[in-house]
């Protein structure tokens, strides 16, 4: 097992995520530009071959969905190159959630939480000149280049031209235990079933500050936005605690479900606020791996809706 983060760093990385972003009271320290959606989910039959999860096993489960931004500041132009986020609550009969938090570029850009606080922390300015530092970053991509690597594969698909025509990778791997008893590791990956396309900056800086929510709007008029949930099983010797590692593209995939989007949520803005999507809140039948960015990231959370929630 991987050893849980130092107590302070998400505390800090919270905190330099704000002092990146600037002053933006009531929002996400990152991901503070999104939209809340309503819809259902349906899962396949052989997901109940992978997992007894009670979403899992062919019900129509309601879900909360919301797309963003990875920029912390709410008033960022649409067209900026960025990651943008897919995160699903299924609302589960008993009460109950599971969420699935999932990212427009497969993996992530440093393996443990103190990575990422040091790779956050390079991009501040020099204290004594107010600038940033010119070779800062560099240097740290110098000595991760799975950072480099996630950052090149972020260059080719900048900007979605639309919310619901790009692929989301959770990030992290988790265990799913079947009602047989049988154990597998893997990783969700959502695909549009109207397929992808994209933007070059160029082309997206001409649109509208918040084409992508206003795309949104207009396609849902036409009928629901379809994403099916697959997951990509490990191999044998795939590593499950790296969250930098991407696995072998030939690995086996499962189809879980459908989801089925159906609407923007007329109560979207405060939503915004209150809604937590947790990518450690999972329930029987799927159970967290051992790595450490995962494991640190409710407490980030944590601090950064205690934060909005007092309009800090």
């Amino acid at each position: 097992m991987s050893a849980p983060a130092a107590p302070g760093t998400p505390a800090q990385i919270v905190e330099t995520m704000r002092a990146l972003a600037g002053s933006h009271p009531g929002f996400r320290a990152v991901h503070a530009k999104g939209v809340v959606c309503s819809g259902t989910f349906r899962g396949a039959p052989q997901a109940r071959g992978v997992s007894r999860a009670q979403h899992l096993q062919g019900e129509a489960v309601p879900t909360v969905i919301r797309f963003s931004n990875a920029h912390g500041n709410p008033d960022v132009h649409d067209g900026i190159p960025n990651a943008r986020a897919m995160a699903v609550k299924f609302q589960l009969p008993d009460g109950k959630n599971a969420d699935i938090v999932a990212l427009s570029i497969e993996g992530f850009l440093a393996r443990t939480p103190e990575d990422f606080l040091a790779f956050l922390q390079a991009q501040l300015p020099d204290p004594a000149t107010g600038q940033p530092r010119p070779d800062a970053v560099p240097r740290f991509l110098e000595k991760h280049p799975s950072a480099g690597a996630f950052i090149q594969r972020l260059t080719q698909k900048p900007v979605p031209a639309s919310y619901g025509q790009s692929s989301y990778h959770a990030e992290h791997a988790y265990k799913f235990t079947a009602a047989d008893g049988t154990s597998r590791f893997g990783r969700y990956h959502w695909i549009p079933e109207a397929g992808e396309a994209y933007l070059s900056p160029d082309d997206a800086s001409k649109r509208s500050a918040t084409f992508l929510r206003e795309e949104l709007e207009n396609r849902l008029r036409n009928g629901p936005v379809v994403f099916r949930l697959l997951l990509q099983l490990a191999g044998q010797n795939d590593p499950t605690d790296d969250v930098t590692a991407l696995w072998p593209a030939d690995r086996p995939q499962v189809e879980l479900g459908r989801l089925e989007i159906s609407r923007i949520s007329p109560t979207s803005i405060e939503d915004e606020r209150r809604i937590v999507f947790d990518p450690t809140n999972v329930i029987d039948g799927i159970d967290l791996s051992a790595d450490p960015i995962l494991l640190a990231r409710s407490a980030a959370y944590s601090i950064s809706y205690d934060r909005r929630s007092k309009g800090q």
